[in-house]
């Protein structure tokens, strides 16, 4: 078996453990010893993830593009930033919904082939386009989950999943900073698109262009108005998911809507 299958096996195991512990959190209410536990076992995962990662991504001065290291990618980009949110947040219960796909994904290299090869230009800005999708994915799922936790306790029912969350304001916080964040990368990956992606307004990408600048404009819109008009609470989640929606519609619906003006 190779170093590359080993790191990836050895990083799902950490992933799944890190699960676990989580689950016990939940159950138990033990905070602070689970919270330590956490960081020291997902952070061996992240360096055996990004290992195994990197030798099916990057191979002679070429981005070697699949299904599977997409995912695994995103999968790796997510665990990252929820770990850097634990070490100042007590954040660490959000590892319920994300480390369980991280210890899948982190296989999907080993089964998924087929493989497209890119230039390193065009493989940075589909990199830095994954980037800032996975970044407002999981901002996504923290408005859900705040919009959820929120309704909850002005009804005041407050199951032990929704107990074991941070509180409010620290949700809220967290997903305004993870906002903030995909939006730089967001930017850099359109700003990328025009230099690397030949004929980006043409038929075949107009559609995806599109919706990605939409996405663009609407998180664009929300800071702004964050910033000035102090928008926060539902306004905040409303703006996320219509946003985020136009990012799935750019990235996964092209295909799609092709097929239908096609026809």
């Amino acid at each position: 078996m190779t170093a590359t299958a080993l790191s990836a096996i050895f990083a799902s195991l950490l992933y799944i453990f890190a699960s676990a512990l989580i689950l016990f959190k939940i159950q138990s209410g033990n905070d602070a010893a689970i919270r330590s536990a956490v960081i020291r076992v997902v952070l061996p995962a992240l360096f055996a993830h990004g290992f195994a990662l990197t030798s099916t991504l990057w191979i002679d001065e070429f981005i070697y593009f699949n299904l599977g290291n997409g995912l695994s990618l995103v999968a790796l980009l997510g665990s990252a930033i929820l770990l850097i949110t634990h070490l100042n947040k007590p954040t660490e219960t959000l590892g319920i919904f994300i480390y369980p796909l991280a210890a899948l994904s982190t296989l999907l290299p080993l089964a998924v082939t087929e493989q497209v090869q890119l230039p390193l230009e065009l493989g940075s800005h589909v990199l830095m386009s994954i980037a800032a999708y996975s970044i407002m994915g999981i901002a996504t799922a923290q408005a859900i989950l705040y919009s959820v936790q929120e309704r909850n306790f002005k009804a005041k029912r407050l199951p032990k999943l929704m107990r074991s969350l941070p509180p409010l304001q620290v949700m809220e916080n967290t997903m305004i900073q993870l906002l903030s964040i995909g939006f730089i990368f967001l930017t850099f990956a359109l700003v990328s698109g025009i230099f690397f992606v030949e004929n980006l307004f043409e038929q075949h990408l107009i559609h995806k262009t599109f919706f990605a600048i939409l996405a663009w404009i609407i998180y664009g819109l929300f800071l702004f108005g964050h910033s000035r008009y102090g928008w926060r609470g539902q306004t905040a989640v409303k703006f996320t998911i219509w946003a985020y929606f136009a990012l799935i519609i750019s990235y996964i619906g092209t295909s799609l809507i092709l097929q239908f003006v096609a026809e």
